[in-house]
């Protein structure tokens, strides 16, 4: 799993009328064309490809290799960062180009060209930063897992998390063992169930590291003791995975109708908190920033079916679809009927948990 926030966005905007090997073509001879353009001594294209293909697979099928894994052999090839910064630059450039005109005819494009733009604008900076690293994209491992050691030896824990249907699971871990790529921890068992199912774990920042970082995990036996063994390790620029409060996903689909301007779109309800809800439908239907909605909930929810007062926020895409997210204004029973609902809830995700733990 791969938590940067443009990777996520790149595998839903998929230009129209391509399948995933003509557009893999299209990105890689946009990058072969940008590496020509900064004068190397060639190399041949197999060699290229093998490089650049496992991008494309991260980026857009979501079934490549860790984004640092991959820098580091790009890195390799373009010998410095400014090279690299201009190798990527000169290589969305082109990648846009293309998919802009692959919209045209279709009015509906613009909300993805404009979701396109942000992620590779996402994805420039974050290949900046990197750059800005001594000259090395990937020095925070070694100082992660020496930050990591220090804490072992000193015999303090860390805090961990996980976010399972939308419910924090957050609990204090025990530091077992280190070395020059991964770390072993001993977790609470419900955090060790949920991060098995989720494949993954958020270990928190503190005194010794200032991002949150995410990792992946493997279950090992050591001793005859469960342990969890983290590896590949990437730090979030922001805490993305902090929420005021719990946004749960409910445990069916539920029918969310939304009313605006005389007109109510029904849709999917995929998760709520006491401050947002977020639905889902296959169609995109345009809403201006900050317009007030009602926001219709089944009885389900609240008890009763139940209008609530809702200020758009923004629209993502989602699975072939497109994910519309709102504020809610609240009035007190309404706050106190839907708290009972995410409680319980909540329960019910954590009861989960635990009839998973053997």
């Amino acid at each position: 799993m791969e938590n940067k926030e443009f990777l996520s966005v790149f595998r839903n905007l998929f230009p129209p009328h391509h399948d995933i090997h003509s557009f893999r073509l299209i990105f890689i001879k946009a990058a072969w064309k940008a590496y020509n353009d900064l004068n190397f001594t060639s190399i041949q294209i197999d060699q290229f490809q093998t490089i650049i293909s496992p991008l494309f697979n991260t980026l857009f099928v979501g079934n490549g290799e860790k984004i640092n894994d991959i820098m580091i052999d790009v890195n390799n090839l373009l010998q410095t960062p400014q090279n690299t910064k201009q190798f990527f630059s000169n290589t969305f450039y082109l990648v846009l180009s293309h998919y802009i005109k692959s919209f045209y005819g279709n009015d509906s494009g613009w909300e993805k060209i404009i979701s396109f733009t942000q992620a590779i604008e996402h994805f420039l900076s974050y290949v900046s930063n990197r750059s800005n690293e001594n000259d090395s994209f990937f020095i925070f491992e070694d100082t992660l897992i020496t930050a990591l050691e220090e804490l072992r030896q000193q015999n303090k824990e860390i805090m961990v998390l996980n976010t399972y249907c939308g419910v924090p699971i957050q609990f204090k871990a025990r530091i077992i063992h280190t070395d020059t790529q991964s770390i072993m921890i001993k977790p609470h068992p419900i955090q060790e169930t949920a991060a098995i199912l989720q494949n993954g774990i958020y270990i928190l920042k503190n005194d010794q590291f200032v991002n949150d970082v995410y990792a992946t995990v493997t279950p090992k036996i050591v001793n005859g003791e469960r342990l969890l063994e983290l590896t590949r390790f990437d730090e979030l620029e922001t805490s993305l995975y902090h929420r005021q409060s719990v946004r749960v996903h409910p445990s069916k689909p539920y029918h969310l109708k939304i009313i605006h301007t005389g007109i109510e779109l029904g849709c999917d309800l995929f998760d709520i908190s006491i401050g947002g809800v977020a639905a889902t439908h296959k169609r995109i239907h345009s809403i201006a920033n900050n317009a007030m909605v009602t926001l219709r909930f089944p009885a389900e929810i609240m008890g009763q079916t139940c209008d609530v007062e809702g200020v758009f926020v923004f629209i993502s895409s989602f699975e072939g679809g497109h994910k519309y997210h709102f504020k809610m204004n609240l009035n007190k029973q309404q706050e106190s009927d839907l708290g009972k609902y995410i409680a319980k809830r909540e329960q019910e995700i954590i009861k989960k948990l635990r009839e998973e733990i053997v």
